[in-house]
């Protein structure tokens, strides 16, 4: 398939990490994000597809969510963690399989894929626009790639906006950013001939969102980034509302927009 591309300013640390407690956030995840997913691939996933590829699969949610809506005759999920493919070859169904790849490098390691799709990747990593060329150049004709991405996070809740600052400080010293899904509003990139696209709302229970924020915030605590930025003291004190969200015992209302894309080669 020819010698790989260098694609170094493409890379950019995944702070959400692999341990148990991130692959125990991402079971909350795929919950809350899964009806809206599910209705974006029943929507612009054309059939008959002979090859579907989850770019950044984790542990596999997301692939036997485009395996069961798409139904193409192989759904193959690509990822750099060792640990998170396990998981999902563990549970995976007949016609799905799971590669190790780092998705950033292409050509990637399978022949014109007729669906290529993302849900909650580009925000990981530096340059999205770029990638998604690089994306699109790998579809078979008549390919689409579907994106799945975060246009806002909005609560007014005071620990919302806290956490919220954590994470966007963060990831803008990665050089990467929450909101991509405002990035790939522009015009379709070359080699694409068409761009459907759709915004959509999700709004977790006040539970799910303490999990997902609890449990990411234990995960970036030995941060360097975080540990000069914020106090211990302030971090114990967002980490406990979290937790207090968590179990039943605060409100915490925040609202996901999601922009949907569908862009076809």
């Amino acid at each position: 398939m020819g010698s790989h591309k260098g694609q170094e300013g493409l890379r950019a640390k995944y702070k959400f990490g692999d341990s148990t407690t991130a692959e125990t956030r991402l079971v909350t995840v795929a919950r809350v994000f899964e009806p809206s997913s599910r209705a974006f691939l029943q929507r612009y996933a054309a059939p008959g597809a002979s090859l579907a590829v989850d770019l950044g699969c984790g542990p596999g949610h997301s692939t036997r969510l485009l395996h069961e809506v798409v139904q193409p005759d192989r759904t193959l999920g690509l990822d750099r963690s060792a640990s998170f493919l396990a998981t999902a070859s563990a549970s995976a169904l007949p016609g799905m399989l799971f590669h190790r790849h780092d998705v950033t490098v292409t050509p990637l390691p399978v022949e014109q894929p007729d669906i290529l799709y993302a849900r909650l990747l580009l925000t990981h990593l530096k340059e999205p626009a770029r990638m998604v060329r690089a994306w699109v150049a790998e579809l078979a004709p008549g390919g689409s790639l579907l994106l799945d991405e975060v246009e806002s996070v909005e609560t007014s809740d005071e620990t919302g906006k806290d956490y919220q600052k954590v994470v966007q400080s963060m990831l803008l010293d990665n050089g990467q950013r929450l909101d991509v899904g405002r990035l790939l509003t522009a015009a379709s990139p070359a080699g694409a001939d068409g761009v459907r696209q759709q915004l959509v709302t999700v709004q977790p229970t006040s539970q799910q969102v303490g999990l997902m924020f609890a449990l990411n915030l234990r995960v970036w605590r030995s941060d360097p980034f975080l540990a000069a930025r914020y106090s211990p003291d302030w971090l114990d004190g967002l980490q406990a509302e979290l937790d207090r969200a968590a179990e039943g015992l605060r409100s915490l209302t925040v609202t996901w927009t999601m922009r949907q894309l569908a862009l076809t080669r």
